[in-house]
């Protein structure tokens, strides 16, 4: 996310005109791979993740991903074609560009610590074991 901030900071400071016509998008790579060895599957939440260990068992293989650089170039190539999942990063009418670079990359540290908080999202990642076996007691 922050390596995101950054980008999308750059293209408001010196490209205001490309954000604000609707021509910057975030691609959206896939959390996990699952495997087993005949298929693989990206997913891009938990849901699919689960609904991918219902297709290929108890015994597929599950990778995290964390981030762009852990996907080798090879595997990249599968979910850039038809499939591609494209944000694209929209401006509120009402914020002006000076308003939103001020508040991302200013020095209201104190206020954008609180805005975190108040929207952070904790979210608990069992373990592959742990994901298998309610799995397993599902079915």
């Amino acid at each position: 996310m922050h390596i995101r901030l950054l980008l999308i900071t750059f293209f408001l400071q010196f490209f205001p005109e490309l954000v604000r016509e609707g021509h910057l998008f975030i691609l959206q790579t896939p959390l996990f791979r699952v495997r087993n060895k005949k298929e693989t599957h990206y997913c891009y939440s938990d849901e699919e993740k689960r609904a991918a260990l219902l297709k290929l068992g108890a015994k597929a293989e599950i990778t995290r991903f964390k981030g762009l650089g852990e996907i080798s170039p090879d595997e990249f190539k599968h979910f850039i074609g038809e499939d591609i999942r494209l944000d694209p990063v929209m401006l509120s009418k009402e914020a002006t560009i000076d308003q939103i670079l001020a508040f991302y990359m200013g020095k209201n540290t104190p206020k954008r610590q609180e805005f975190i908080i108040e929207n952070l999202r904790i979210e608990r990642d069992p373990t592959e074991e742990e994901e298998k076996e309610e799995l397993l007691h599902e079915n």
